[in-house]
């Protein structure tokens, strides 16, 4: 019996041509891993929000280059293959639900559907419209002027 027909395979050996274009690319996402940090950090590249998935897209690409080169992925059957590809789909999955989580924790209220910004908007309209009601409305004087019959020193309120 042949090592095809029970089912294992010989390995795949990589030139040292592949090798070394395989840690060049290696080297170059690294470079630009830590170039897009530095010029974030420096003010230069304002990615806010995309830096969390770009760096983890590099580090992806990354993995990725590694389990088909050094890991011989490239060269096996499609069983691996699928669950490497599986494996990134539920990693997905799970970042997209964490980040639904923890994304979106500050916009709504406790016990609330409204969002926080709603809520702020219609409280300050309602201070608007108590200070123009405030503005408009003159309160009755709390003393009336004495009667000067009784009280003939008083002094008279304006």
């Amino acid at each position: 019996m042949s090592n095809d027909e029970n089912g294992h395979h010989g390995h795949h050996v990589n030139a040292p041509s592949v090798l070394i274009r395989t840690i060049l690319m290696l080297v170059a996402l690294t470079s630009l891993t830590v170039f897009l940090a530095l010029a974030e950090r420096a003010g230069l590249i304002p990615l806010g929000g995309l830096s969390v998935p770009i760096a983890l897209g590099i580090a992806g690409t990354k993995a990725t280059i590694v389990a088909m080169y050094f890991m011989g992925l490239k060269y096996d059957g499609g069983t691996n293959a699928l669950a490497f590809v599986a494996s990134f789909v539920f990693l997905a999955v799970f970042l997209s639900f964490t980040f639904l989580d923890t994304g979106f924790r500050d916009v709504f209220e406790p016990g609330s559907a409204v969002p926080i910004d709603i809520q702020n908007a219609e409280q300050a309209e309602l201070e608007a419209r108590q200070n123009r009601l405030n503005e408009t409305t003159v309160a009755p004087p709390l003393v009336a002027s004495p009667d000067t019959l009784l009280l003939p020193n008083a002094p008279t309120v304006p």
